[in-house]
């Protein structure tokens, strides 16, 4: 399965949640008992790992394939304004690693 393309706006010093429900090809929602995942903004796909900044994801309901991922208002306000890249990547019980989104972050300044 190829990744889904999309792009997130983050309100810096605001917290952010978004969240996504996954499918298999035909459409029917993935169950992802047993998964793991894991996500990540970074200034470029190129940039290190040390620089991946962690997203908190959530499984919400595993046999609907909803997902969410997360950052507190301290975390976004240690954002630059500029667009980062971010992903997320699931683990199925049986160590098969999937892309399922991905696209870039845009971090949007605040006045207050």
């Amino acid at each position: 399965m190829a990744a889904v393309p999309v792009n997130i706006l983050i309100d810096q010093g605001a917290n952010f949640d978004t969240s996504f429900y996954i499918t298999n090809q035909d459409g029917t929602p993935l169950n992802m008992a047993g998964y793991t995942g894991e996500a990540a903004l970074k200034k470029s796909f190129s940039a290190p790992d040390e620089d991946k900044i962690p997203f908190s994801l959530s499984f919400l309901d595993r046999t609907l394939g909803h997902i969410q991922i997360a950052l507190t208002s301290t975390e976004t306000n240690a954002l630059k304004k500029r667009r980062y890249v971010y992903d997320i990547l699931l683990n199925s019980p049986n160590d098969y690693k999937t892309r399922v989104i991905e696209g870039l972050a845009e971090i949007n300044p605040g006045v207050s």
